[in-house]
């Protein structure tokens, strides 16, 4: 399962705000017609709730069942090493350039797991793309 630059700016700034863990009922009001997340004991209180969270599903604490950030393990490696006053540059940095962050940091992430076991292979980064010999690119401009 492939992360898309946009649900990793939506993980990121969700993190950022401090809006975790995410709240797994909801209940119906009516007066503005919608389904308001909550907690359990807030949520049991109106007549109309629910539990939103399906038991035997996966469920991500920041972004509930899109689990496609928490299952990355070069992100979540990545992520370990973040100090808790550190998601708010990292929200700017991905509200700038969502799609970067995500390549940069998954290579950061397979760095720190091919440091820890010499078996996994590092990947990414910022030259990643890059042709391996010259004259091999895509618009090589470079004679063969």
């Amino acid at each position: 399962m492939t992360v898309a630059p946009h649900i990793l700016r939506r993980y990121v700034l969700d993190r950022a705000a401090g809006r975790m863990p995410r709240p797994e009922w909801s209940y119906y009001a009516p007066d503005i017609g919608a389904w308001i997340l909550a907690v359990e004991a807030s949520a049991r209180r109106y007549e109309h709730h629910r539990r939103v969270r399906i038991d035997g599903v996966p469920w991500c604490d920041v972004l509930g069942h899109r689990t496609e950030v928490a299952d990355d393990l070069q992100l979540q490696t990545y992520f370990l090493t973040i100090a808790s006053d550190g998601w708010s540059r990292l929200a700017i940095e991905v509200m700038q350039h969502p799609t970067r962050c995500l390549k940069s940091w998954r290579a950061a992430g397979a760095l720190i797991l091919a440091a820890v076991d010499p078996n996994t292979e590092a990947f990414g980064g910022p030259l990643s793309d890059w042709p391996e010999s010259r004259g091999t690119g895509p618009r090589s401009m470079l004679p063969r």
